[in-house]
């Protein structure tokens, strides 16, 4: 029995022993992700890019969409026909002055909108009206 107990305890030792000896060291490591992401802005209208109109008014959606962080503006540019019409914008008026074109959402972030729209064209036939997309 004291054979076996001074090996085992020499084996108890010499494994301190080891444990001392070896040093654990903690492998500290950085990683870097990029990406790019492209700023990607569209505007739409339900029916099209663009509305002819062939009737006194005409009523549909608007579409917006821009990831810019820095916002974006929707802007509309009419036909002369259209100067002395309206174009309304989630019940806000916006009155066609004939400069032939008006800002009609300015945001200063990044978003996702949908608008109810109505082109008035105040009794006139024809003349068109284009939506779209700035981003800053």
């Amino acid at each position: 029995m004291k054979f076996s107990t001074a090996i085992l305890l020499a084996t108890v030792a010499g494994s301190a022993g080891m444990a001392g000896a070896v040093s654990a060291t903690e492998a500290v490591s950085t990683i870097n992700i990029r990406g790019t992401v492209p700023v990607v802005c569209r505007v739409s209208v339900e029916s099209g890019a663009s509305a002819t109109l062939s009737a006194n008014q005409i009523q549909g959606t608007l579409r917006e969409f821009c990831n810019s962080g820095a916002g974006y503006r929707v802007l509309a540019s009419y036909s002369p026909q259209l100067a002395s019409g309206k174009l309304i914008v989630d019940g806000r008026v916006f009155n066609l002055d004939g400069s032939g074109e008006i800002v009609i959402s300015d945001s200063s972030h990044a978003a996702i909108s949908a608008r109810e729209i109505v082109i008035d064209s105040n009794g006139k036939k024809g003349g068109s009206i284009r939506f779209r997309i700035e981003p800053r």
